[in-house]
């Protein structure tokens, strides 16, 4: 290793626990204060982090390069801090699904991957348009899929409200990963520029949004056939009863 790289890696790992530290007490510092459950705090926390990534996003690719242009790229310093924001997020939030399991075992990898691309990302110096593109991606659906959840805890999946932010989400994941993830991966894989670790990490992180996918599909369907069911059956519910199995993210 050069003396780049070392310092490179250096400044990730420092980084990387700083941030991490930042998440956590923002964790128990809610929960704490306004007396929260656990996952109740987290998902604002995810809300929080997901607007916070699109707005940074925004800004990095409205000054920088357009990834899907000019893949492989030199970073920027606001590529940079907007990467180590989220990967400070991503490792306090993985520890957090490993110790109360609310989440399937999918959602670990897709963290876990996320986590390496960035980290590598970063200390490869390049790249950094690429990430930026699929964490915005990414992210741009959270907020609403943490307002579904919200929905749900309030008792509100029985009204046109819930049905609306449901379906916005399902309509919003479907359409960002299947074509905006599409074209994206086309640019890094054919990208004479990108890294071929790059590409294999996004090819990766590709297929997991792809069961993700799978996912959505498989919670229409349900959505559907259930619907149907009921107004056989005279019943005029708005809503559905669906639990965790329902977790698409």
């Amino acid at each position: 290793m050069t003396v780049s790289t070392l310092l490179a890696v250096f400044y990730v790992i420092t980084s990387t626990s700083v941030m991490t530290a930042v998440w956590y007490s923002l964790y128990q510092t809610l929960k704490t204060r306004f007396n929260l459950d656990g996952e109740y705090t987290t998902r604002i926390i995810a809300g929080f982090h997901g607007a916070l990534c699109v707005l940074l996003a925004f800004a990095c690719m409205s000054r920088g390069l357009n990834p899907l242009q000019r893949p492989g790229e030199p970073n920027t310093w606001m590529e940079i801090i907007t990467m180590q924001i989220s990967v400070g997020y991503f490792v306090y939030d993985f520890l957090w699904c490993v110790k109360y399991q609310p989440e399937p075992k999918i959602m670990l990898v897709h963290h876990l991957a996320s986590i390496f691309a960035m980290c590598y990302i970063i200390v490869l110096g390049r790249s950094g348009a690429e990430a930026i593109g699929g964490l915005c991606s990414m992210e741009i659906t959270n907020p609403v899929l943490q307002a579904r959840w919200f929905l749900r805890y309030y008792d509100k999946k029985n009204t046109y409200l819930f049905i609306f932010v449901e379906y916005s989400f399902f309509a919003m994941f479907l359409s960002v990963r299947l074509i905006y993830g599409s074209l994206l991966l086309h640019a890094v894989i054919m990208s004479e520029k990108t890294n071929v670790i790059v590409k294999m990490v996004t090819t990766s992180l590709f297929l997991i949004s792809l069961a993700f996918v799978q996912n959505i599909c498989a919670i229409v369907w349900r959505r559907i056939q259930r619907r149907q069911q009921s107004r056989l059956a005279g019943n005029g519910d708005p809503g559905v009863s669906e639990q965790s199995r329902d977790r698409a993210e």
